[in-house]
């Protein structure tokens, strides 16, 4: 993995100024931003809820079963689930991320 170039923001700010520019997998968002991909699902849980406080929110495309199609609509986590409680199959998309 390559060092991420120098920036001025903190990795909260670079994950913000990229949800607001479409959506983005954790990761998409952690080559954009630079940091690793298991950080950005604790970064993203927290801007959440900043995001809240200033009238906006964090929208989440629920990830999708590739097998049978079920789709994750109900699930808070914001982490990929590893199986489908349908049809038990790993294929699972992760969910993609954006400012709404």
């Amino acid at each position: 993995m390559s060092a991420a170039p120098p920036r001025s923001e903190t990795a909260r700010q670079a994950l913000l100024d990229a949800l607001a520019r479409g959506p983005f997998t954790a990761h998409e968002l952690s080559r954009e931003v630079g940091i690793p991909e298991r950080d950005v699902v604790s970064h993203l849980e927290h801007l959440e809820k900043s995001a809240r406080a200033r009238g906006a929110r964090l929208v989440m495309e629920p990830p999708v079963c590739e097998e049978c199609g079920f789709s994750f609509k109900k699930r808070d986590r914001l982490g990929r689930p590893s199986r489908c409680p349908v049809c038990r199959s790993g294929r699972v998309s992760p969910p993609r991320f954006r400012i709404g």
